[in-house]
């Protein structure tokens, strides 16, 4: 084999990928393992001792499962792009849940046409903001109904990190606080306990609390899985100052101050601790909104009326592969005319064109 490398002895599957080179396969197989070892030995010593001194330094309680509630909601928001060679086509829909009775609560889901003159960096926080203005949107239109649960949870955060402030337009940015607030001021006036679910998040308020900053480039939820036992969560901390900052250039700032804790909440090793965001309001309730998520969480360390939402609002390329071949076949009925409707390069096979 010339100017190659020869091929390493090893258990590897006899399923290697079928479009990929045997020998290439064990190159990339050996490589990763070496450096995944590497990365472990060098780097758990470190971790451990990172995480004694959280134990030590960070206030730490243990939680008490409960259910307190007898009607939770739990609120998502999904988002799937068509790329077309055109445009970008994108989805985004929002859905409410609600237990014990699995009732379910969306409104019309809107479409977002960008050109490929839009960068993608541009593009994903453009998506990222309508997804989450749809999320709060749909959440205070079903207050607006007449829903009242006890405890409202909406996947992802109340306290927006400035990024958002880097990507889309001013009227997006704009739109996401108005919504924001408005779900605010909805609960707090019914009385709706409001706590945001942040599954994967990589912030590092922990982190630069403790003065850890320079030490390590570890998120909390990383370190905190180390740190924390399963059933245990952190105090108390804001995620800025209790003075509310404009998000970048936008106007109208979060109008209630957020705070937020992390919790353990599942056993399993590789599954970190949640973030759990709360508004001022709900800050009376926070060991009852703990329990509860803790008591909830048996699957994946979710609590359930966001595993439910997550699962019904979720729209996933099969789907969307669906109605795209439905459209070409429709279309061409109609018109005799489909290649305005040709994939990206290298999108169409999940979307069934080859």
């Amino acid at each position: 084999m010339r100017g190659g490398r020869r091929q390493v002895e090893s258990d590897f599957p006899h399923n290697p990928p079928m479009t990929m080179n045997l020998r290439l396969c064990l190159e990339v197989r050996n490589l990763i393992f070496k450096e995944l070892t590497s990365s472990v030995r060098d780097e758990g010593p470190r971790v451990r001792e990172l995480a004694s001194r959280v134990r030590r330094e960070l206030e730490i309680f243990k939680t008490r499962k409960l259910e307190p509630y007898k009607e939770v909601s739990g609120a998502d928001a999904g988002s799937q792009i068509l790329p077309l060679a055109s445009r970008r086509y994108a989805v985004v829909s929002a859905l409410v849940y609600t237990l014990p009775h699995g009732e379910r609560y969306f409104r019309a889901p809107e479409l977002l046409i960008l050109p490929y003159t839009i960068p993608n960096d541009r593009f994903e926080g453009t998506l990222s903001l309508r997804r989450e203005s749809k999320l709060f949107e749909t959440a205070c239109s079903f207050i607006d109904d007449g829903w009242r649960p006890q405890l409202l949870l909406v996947d992802g955060p109340l306290a927006f990190s400035d990024l958002l402030s880097r990507f889309g337009r001013e009227r997006d940015r704009s739109r996401l606080v108005v919504a924001v607030n408005g779900l605010l001021e909805r609960c707090g006036e019914n009385g709706i306990i409001l706590a945001g679910v942040v599954k994967r998040s990589s912030s590092r308020h922990i982190i630069h609390h403790l003065g850890l900053q320079e030490e390590t480039d570890l998120s909390d939820s990383f370190l905190l899985l180390h740190a924390l036992r399963p059933g245990e969560r952190t105090g108390l901390f804001s995620t800025r100052a209790e003075r509310p900052r404009p998000m970048g250039s936008t106007p109208e700032a979060i109008r209630h101050p957020i705070y937020s804790f992390y919790g353990r909440f599942s056993e399993d090793w590789s599954i970190p601790p949640l973030r759990l965001d709360l508004p001022d309001f709900s800050l009376s309730h926070l060991e009852d909104v703990a329990g509860y998520c803790y008591s909830s969480s048996f699957w994946n360390g979710v609590p359930l009326p966001i595993l439910k939402a997550d699962e019904e609002v979720r729209i996933s390329k099969r789907f969307m592969s669906e109605i795209y071949a439905e459209a070409v076949a429709r279309i061409g009925r109609l018109t005799g005319e489909v290649s305005l409707l040709a994939p990206f390069w290298g999108e169409g096979r999940w979307m069934g064109i080859y």
